[in-house]
């Protein structure tokens, strides 16, 4: 049986681990306690924190979504992935026994199939109020994702199948296609917010987020117009090649030596010494209605003061510019890419099998699609997966408060660029100064799919995942989620006496349309 187009998938879909999808801890990010994960969904959160100082220590999330596969094994990925598979399911040398025909089946309905994988390192950060009108941020994070996306539904089956005569998959009529890509970035920020309206039940900051972008790591592969047909192979019994009658393809990689030779050196962080880099930046607007907001005054020294260690508004709304930028890949020291169009080419497994990993792949591809000087591309950029968020926080009562999601991304997938998925989620949560547990339910992966999550916080640690059933082989899983951390929290002080000047208030009314009433 030949399998070449599995070593792509492998290379494409599975190595770097999109639509890196952070996905977005959702049990985490909209908390009034979220500090810099809250900076990195909208940075005017760094604003009128609850901390004076929060530090971030370092945290790891994971991700695995696709619409292709149905996960049918006899074990969660869970335990695969923690090397907890009960010993009936493992081999001689107690490796884990996966048969990916059987426990791997296939969803078949016509549509374009997709994979995304992704990890985010984020490694040490700092939250820090000035002021009451003031706060910076300074973050760092790895950020990877691989994805491969609107695949036609005849490449993904001989991605996975191979090239069998009696499981013959043919293409569509109308041409099949394929886009993929995988992006490891370090990104390095600063953020500052500051508040610009507070005048008694009005409340309003903004925030703006500056980084800087490095690549360690990036391939794609986009091809459109494939149309592809099977040629008998008498060597091996029912096997075949696939013939390439007609192909319009853009490829690329950077090689090894882009992150073998990372430094922090200014050249590497500022000038041309990486593969590639570039800058991007987060916008971000707050507003809150605060109609009881005089129960959280006090004198204190001749002055009216408001207690900077409680929330004081109704309801919330929050609105970001996420990720607007893009990165340059032009080193020629590590850029390799190629834009061309070919017909009438064989797919042979042994190009792919002459060196090991990467660039394996990388000359298995020049070599079957015959690429030449005349084909390569000395420049190429990728867009950052620009999104918008917009999202209502809403007080049930004490330390009770719904949140409602929406994240839209706008960059498309068809193209070089790194790219994330859009959702919708609602998210209960409990929130108190040492401990605080949230339930996200979203419609995730754009809009696709339903999950359910758990987030919790206590003291120094945070754990959670925006998609926990499928962790444990509830529901026929397409995918998981999950993610941890360590913070330093350094709470705003309340006031040494609280000294209530105005009398309270009665909400009237929902969204601060109807005037409230004094008792």
């Amino acid at each position: 049986m030949k399998r070449v187009l599995p070593i792509i998938l492998i290379l494409f879909s599975i190595t770097s681990g999109e639509r890196v999808q952070a996905q977005f801890l959702l049990g985490q990010s909209s908390s009034n306690y979220a500090g810099v994960h809250g900076v990195y969904l909208n940075p005017a959160t760094a604003a009128d924190s609850r901390y004076k100082v929060q530090i971030h220590l370092a945290g790891f999330e994971t991700y695995f979504y696709n619409n292709y596969l149905v996960w049918q094994a006899p074990y969660s990925p869970f335990q695969m992935m923690t090397n907890t598979v009960p010993s009936k399911y493992r081999g001689p040398n107690n490796g884990i026994i996966f048969r990916d025909q059987e426990y791997l089946r296939e969803k078949l309905n016509g549509r374009d199939k997709h994979v995304r994988a992704g990890a985010e390192i984020r490694g040490p950060g700092v939250l820090f109020t000035i002021n009451n009108k003031n706060a910076i941020s300074i973050n760092s994070r790895l950020r990877v994702g691989a994805a491969a996306t609107n695949v036609s539904e005849s490449v993904a089956r001989l991605l996975k199948n191979g090239t069998v005569v009696s499981g013959r998959i043919e293409p569509e009529d109308f041409g099949a296609h394929l886009h993929a890509n995988t992006n490891a970035l370090v990104e390095l920020s600063g953020t500052y917010a500051r508040v610009l309206l507070d005048d008694e039940e009005e409340f309003i900051k903004v925030g703006i987020t500056a980084k800087r972008l490095i690549s360690l790591q990036q391939s794609h592969i986009h091809g459109q117009n494939i149309n592809y047909e099977y040629i008998t192979d008498p060597s091996v019994p029912n096997g075949a090649y696939v013939r390439l009658n007609n192909l319009s393809a853009q490829y690329g990689m950077t090689n090894e030596g882009a992150y073998s030779n990372a430094s922090f050196s200014p050249a590497w962080l500022l000038g041309n010494a990486s593969a590639g880099s570039g800058w991007g930046a987060d916008l971000g607007f707050v507003y809150e209605y605060r109609p009881d907001v005089r129960k959280y005054s006090y004198r204190e020294k001749g002055q009216m003061l408001k207690d900077n260690s409680k929330n004081k508004y109704l309801y919330r709304v929050s609105v970001s510019l996420l990720d607007i930028g893009r990165v340059s890949y032009k080193n020629p020291n590590y850029v390799e890419a190629y834009d061309l169009q070919r017909s009438g080419l064989i797919l042979n497994e042994s190009n792919f099998r002459q060196s090991p990993g990467l660039p394996g792949v990388m000359d298995g591809l020049n070599q079957t699609l015959r690429s030449s000087p005349e084909d390569q591309v000395s420049v190429y950029r990728t867009l950052l997966p620009t999104r918008l968020q917009a999202s209502v926080d809403y007080l049930v009562k004490d330390k009770v408060y719904v949140n409602a999601m929406v994240i839209q991304g706008f960059v498309s997938n068809r193209n070089v660029n790194f790219t994330m998925p859009s959702l919708l989620a609602v998210t209960p949560r409990y929130e108190a100064k040492w401990f605080e547990v949230a339930v996200p339910f979203s419609l995730t992966d754009n809009y696709s799919r339903v999950a359910m999550g758990i987030g919790a916080r206590a003291g120094i640690l945070y754990v959670g995942s925006d998609n926990i059933l499928p962790t444990f082989n509830i529901g026929n899983p397409k995918g998981m989620e999950f993610h941890f951390g360590l913070q330093i929290p350094i709470y705003r002080k309340p006031p040494e006496s609280q000294l209530k000047c105005y009398p309270e208030t009665e909400k009237r009314g929902i969204f601060g349309f109807l005037k409230n009433k004094r008792r």
